[in-house]
């Protein structure tokens, strides 16, 4: 079969001969048709992540189901589906965090185009149980950035958002986790870094949580009109307000520093003026490890933090005390939970996520997958962009 593998460091062939997978006992096979282009598949590309070759890449995956073996449940050949990038390989979900819920932080996880090969080829198995239909009237180059892009925020949003004294002095705790009651409803939210994860997260919360107010932070303009595109209320250009301002920011250290940093969150909450400048959740989608002391200053007292975009380097220079004193609540966020997967694809066929809006570039096929790497990495991708597998 034709797939994109990657042989070392920088080492992306595209092959027409690797072998081709073989199904286990409740598997299916899927053809795959379209993968989303993340970041992941570029920190591999250049080896910034260890991994073992030869590999093929690719962890968004959408396809049609070609094969299905004896003892696979619940799909059809000809059905179209998505596949989760990371899902259990415990046996019956019996390992701590599965147990606890956190399918998506099994002990022995199977992270597809990483740990095992990947969908940036022309067929993979999948155990049936982890492959997600999905309506035949979604667009399978939009579909494909389901698995993570759309799937990670989403998760952030619905189940790490909540602070913890709000989940334990209601009368109803489960309603502020469903769609129609969720407590980010009339709420404001801030979310760094409107790229592929932080657009996603920008359209969620505002069409699907619902939230009243959505500030987007980026330092580019073109990405903020873009945000504005998936539901932002307001726009924050960082840079633009440091330059208005004549702030340094990358001379300054210490309490200088700080002091900058807490004056740009003041602007970004200066937007929700009219509700008493009140921030109930900030998502960092920047991967930039300068933006959580502005998370930090940027939350209201008694609120949440989520870390969803992958920092490369530790924060430095940081008053650490503010989180004691803001009595905030830090989240991270990994992949999705199983058990989540199928509100998503509900969302998706009802048309509250807007993925035509999310996938801005579909010209990649696999034979260009290396030039589409050097496009995101230098910043000619706006949204997320597909790769097209045949």
């Amino acid at each position: 079969m034709k797939a994109a593998v990657l042989c070392g460091k920088e080492e992306l062939n595209i092959v027409s001969d690797f072998d081709d997978p073989v199904m286990g006992k409740s598997d299916v096979l899927i053809n795959s048709k379209y993968t989303g282009l993340c970041s992941t598949d570029r920190t591999l590309y250049r080896g910034f992540v260890p991994f073992k070759p030869p590999l093929i890449i690719g962890h968004e995956i959408a396809g049609v189901v070609e094969d299905v073996s004896a003892s696979a449940k619940g799909l059809d050949v000809s059905d179209h589906v998505i596949i989760p990038p990371i899902y259990p390989g415990c046996e019956d979900e019996t390992c701590s965090s599965c147990r606890e819920g956190l399918t998506n932080r099994c002990k022995k996880s199977v992270f597809i185009g990483h740990g095992v090969h990947g969908g940036d080829t022309e067929l993979i198995t999948v155990p049936s149980r982890y492959t997600f239909k999905i309506d035949k009237g979604v667009p399978l180059d939009e579909a494909c950035i389901i698995p993570d892009a759309v799937s990670t925020p989403f998760h952030a949003l619905k189940s790490r958002s909540v602070p913890p004294h709000i989940f334990q002095h209601t009368s109803h705790p489960n309603r502020l986790f469903e769609g129609k009651s969720h407590w980010l409803q009339g709420k404001n939210a801030v979310v760094f870094g409107v790229g592929g994860i932080g657009g996603p997260a920008v359209n969620l919360a505002a069409r699907y949580f619902q939230a009243k107010n959505v500030v987007a932070v980026d330092i580019f303009d073109k990405k903020l009109e873009f945000a504005k595109k998936l539901g932002a209320t307001y726009t924050v250009n960082s840079r633009t307000y440091f330059e208005e301002n004549d702030i340094a920011i990358k001379e300054l250290t210490g309490k200088d520093k700080a002091k900058a940093l807490s004056s740009l969150a003041k602007h970004i909450s200066s937007h929700l003026a009219e509700d008493k400048y009140q921030v109930d959740l900030v998502v960092d989608c920047s991967g930039v490890p300068d933006t959580f002391p502005v998370a930090v200053e940027t939350a209201s007292k008694n609120r949440t933090i989520i870390q969803v975009g992958w920092p490369p380097k530790p924060v430095s220079e940081f008053l650490n005390q503010k989180i004691m004193d803001k009595y905030l609540t830090i989240n991270g966020a990994w992949a999705c939970p199983m058990n989540e997967m199928k509100e998503i694809v509900q969302a998706v066929e009802n048309k509250i996520v807007d993925l035509n809006l999310l996938v801005t570039n579909k010209e990649y096929t696999l034979n260009r997958l290396e030039n589409a790497i050097h496009d995101l990495e230098a910043g000619k991708i706006l949204g997320r962009a597909t790769i097209s597998i045949v």
